[in-house]
């Protein structure tokens, strides 16, 4: 078992959790975990959320989806194939 300390960090109190716990359970920086208390005892999940399309866009900065030069080529080129 490993052992881990409570910490402040301006008016926080925090924990930090191994790497080889991180690495085991396929956690990074951002990852989510849910919080519960269970018989006098902290309990982490990981939350496992499925990233949609609209979500990844949604969290996008704006300026990624200006249509640049390579692009406005790429759209205005003629079909070669049956890809249309």
């Amino acid at each position: 078992m490993t052992s881990i300390a409570v910490r402040q960090s301006g008016g926080a109190n925090i924990v930090s959790i191994p790497k080889a716990i991180i690495k085991t359970l396929g956690l990074q920086v951002g990852s989510k975990l849910d919080l519960t208390i269970k018989d006098n005892k902290i309990v982490l999940t990981p939350i496992n959320e499925e990233l949609s399309l609209d979500a990844l866009i949604e969290g996008s900065p704006q300026e990624c989806f200006k249509v640049m030069e390579e692009d406005r080529e790429w759209i205005d080129a003629v079909p070669k194939g049956k890809e249309v």
